[in-house]
């Protein structure tokens, strides 16, 4: 069989799995095949951070390459150091913030490496009760909940002074999207920031997108694949940067845009709240 029609196939299934619902236990059957097929350090083992490292069927969840403990744990350094990086160019120092949000944390890859902020409250939510039951117990200098796929969030008007979403957005439908940046808003302090990590054109580029798909997102269009999975990681969002800043993002500052800076090639955008 041809490459395009090897593809063409690949792309009646995902859609079936999408149509009859079937994301969730698909995507998680192959995280646990990912996990157990990890040479990794057994559960509970400490990092050089001197945190323990999630399990294995936890990191899995993240993405294939996050069951391996090493890029695990590079990745989420790097994703932090850019956190710090887009923050200092404005200006500002992380160390100066009185209240952070991981909005996704995960099982900690990024929130792991906020361990050492002196002053600086660390908060960390998640859709997965198991991901944020494991950072309940292992990372004690973080306060975590559970929230749900729609808003709210379990948060005060005005609670923090910097909320970052990464990979998020790329996983949501567009009223989805559209919803947790209002709600995003109203946590955020006045001249607070929200950082977002989109596809862009590293992916458009890069991914089997229909050639109406491309055309669209030519045309400033945002392209969403499998609405219906939205909160799996079968949902992927296409953000050209312009619908960002324009639709997405309407009513706030962009402050910096890198384009392909984020883990994997994606794109990020640093928006300040208006005073």
């Amino acid at each position: 069989m041809s490459e395009p029609a090897t593809w063409g196939v690949r792309r009646t299934l995902l859609d079936l799995t999408d149509k009859l619902h079937l994301a969730r236990p698909v995507v998680r059957a192959y995280e646990l095949a990912l996990a157990a097929k990890s040479s990794l350090r057994p559960n509970g083992a400490e990092a050089a951070d001197g945190l323990p490292l999630p399990p294995a069927r936890l990191r899995a969840q993240i993405g294939p390459l996050h069951a391996e403990a090493a890029f695990f744990l590079r990745s989420g350094e790097s994703q932090a150091d850019l956190v710090r990086d887009l923050l200092r160019e404005d200006g500002t120092s992380i160390e100066e913030l009185d209240a952070i949000l991981d909005f996704g944390c995960g099982c900690g890859r990024v929130l792991r490496h906020w361990a050492r902020l002196d002053g600086t409250h660390v908060h960390g939510c998640d859709i997965d009760a198991r991901m944020i039951g494991w950072c309940a117990a292992n990372l004690p200098f973080a306060e975590v909940a559970v929230n749900e796929l729609s808003p709210p969030l379990p948060y005060g008007d005005a609670s923090f002074d910097l909320l970052y979403a990464l990979s998020v957005f790329t996983h949501l439908s567009e009223d989805l999207q559209h919803a947790w940046i209002d709600e995003s808003r109203r946590v955020l302090r006045a001249d607070g920031y929200l950082l977002i990590s989109t596809l862009g054109e590293y992916y458009v580029s890069r991914k089997r997108l229909t050639e109406s798909e491309r055309a669209a997102f030519a045309r400033g269009e945002l392209v969403v694949l499998y609405e219906r999975s939205a909160g799996t990681s079968l949902c992927s969002a296409y953000h050209p940067p312009e619908y960002v800043r324009e639709q997405l993002a309407r009513g706030l500052d962009l402050v910096a845009f890198r384009a392909a800076a984020a883990e994997g090639g994606q794109d990020v955008h640093l928006f300040r709240k208006p005073r």
